[in-house]
């Protein structure tokens, strides 16, 4: 009894967030900070999408989206969860009534998270957003890397690249850059394939491991444009 007693208070600031707040900060295409009536800061994660983050393909744009729908704006929070972060997860409604969390897949700034989606009506407009080429899926096909995807590929190579620098320091300073089918590239960044003609994609694959460009592990970087 005492354990759901406590269980239940816990809960209470999110029930009391369903009240009405007002957009102060935007950090990326899901994630805000609000002001509630008693001054006190909710930071929000959008429940139900992924936006892509900052350092992807289209992560600015995203941000950008998010911040010229609501901020400054006056929402209203349907409290879902609180995730590992201790953000709020919700769907969020302007006080006019537009969804924000539906806005950003409809407008291709996001998309549906399929381990956490509850409202399956969210697949039909990115179905419509991918039809219509809008945000992200107008960016070629390799650089449409879902967010988790993404931050997966970022935790299991940033160690071992990491390692790398560490093991051949000299190598790379030494090699740094490379004449490669007739262009000068090197690998000091590893760049997206958007970035990037055929040959600097070839090149950035063989010489520096690029792990961003041979999505299906074939060998052959940014197929849009290495056909």
């Amino acid at each position: 009894m005492i354990r759901c007693l406590f269980f239940f208070l816990a809960l209470l600031p999110a029930i009391a967030l369903a009240d009405n707040c007002k957009v102060i900060h935007v950090s990326d295409g899901d994630t805000f900070t609000c002001l509630t009536g008693t001054n006190e800061q909710v930071k929000v994660r959008l429940a139900e999408i992924d936006a892509p983050e900052l350092n992807q393909p289209y992560g600015n744009s995203s941000k950008q989206s998010l911040t010229t729908l609501i901020l400054s704006e006056m929402v209203k929070l349907d409290v879902q969860d609180t995730d590992d972060y201790g953000r709020t997860v919700a769907r969020t409604i302007r006080v006019d009534g537009i969804d924000v969390n539906a806005h950003q897949v409809r407008a291709g700034s996001a998309w549906v998270y399929p381990k956490y989606l509850r409202d399956k009506s969210l697949l039909v407009l990115q179905t419509e957003a991918k039809n219509n080429q809008l945000g992200i899926w107008g960016l070629p096909a390799t650089d449409q890397i879902p967010p988790w995807d993404w931050r997966h590929t970022k935790r299991t190579t940033g160690s071992a690249t990491q390692a790398l620098e560490v093991a051949q320091p000299k190598r790379q300073a030494s090699f740094s850059q490379f004449e490669y089918s007739g262009g000068n590239y090197n690998c000091n960044t590893l760049k997206w394939c958007g970035q990037m003609s055929c040959a600097e994609a070839r090149f950035q694959l063989a010489k520096c491991g690029n792990p961003n460009i041979d999505g299906d592990r074939d060998g052959i970087p940014c197929e849009r444009q290495c056909r």
